[in-house]
């Protein structure tokens, strides 16, 4: 798993590390999903919505980049799994997001925090966060 789950008294905390950033962004992704529903078997996607973003920092751009694909799965009750990027820089982005309905989610993250988020390179080179799900 490119994430792994930390311990948090309220919420869900994850770790995730990549070697670029979109990865990263990708990840995060995943494992976001992973809370929702965590026995989700990925499957041919019937869903793209195309999203744009812009922040002013890559770890802003990563909260922000979450929070609108959990919106989007709350407004039409779908679980996005996969993004393609078509533009990607530290203050912006550009994708569509692959989802497929889903009939509930396990677990409601109520939002994506800024809580610990802090997108930096370790000493191998690789860029990790902490991101804290509001359960």
């Amino acid at each position: 798993m490119p994430f792994k789950f930390l311990k948090h008294t309220a919420d869900v905390r994850m770790s995730v590390r990549a070697g670029d950033l979109e990865t990263l962004f990708r990840d995060a992704l995943q494992g976001m999903t992973f809370v929702q529903i965590p026995n989700y078997k990925p499957q041919i996607s019937i869903s793209k919505k195309l999203i744009k973003i812009q922040s002013p920092d890559k770890t802003a751009l990563l909260v922000d980049f979450l929070s609108e694909v959990l919106a989007q799965s709350q407004i039409n009750k779908e679980i996005y799994a996969d993004v393609k990027f078509l533009q990607f820089s530290e203050t912006e982005l550009k994708a569509e997001i692959y989802g497929v309905a889903v009939e509930n989610f396990d677990e409601d993250i109520k939002a994506v925090t800024y809580h610990e988020a802090d997108i930096k390179k370790n000493e191998k080179g690789e860029w990790e966060t902490i991101l804290v799900f509001d359960v």
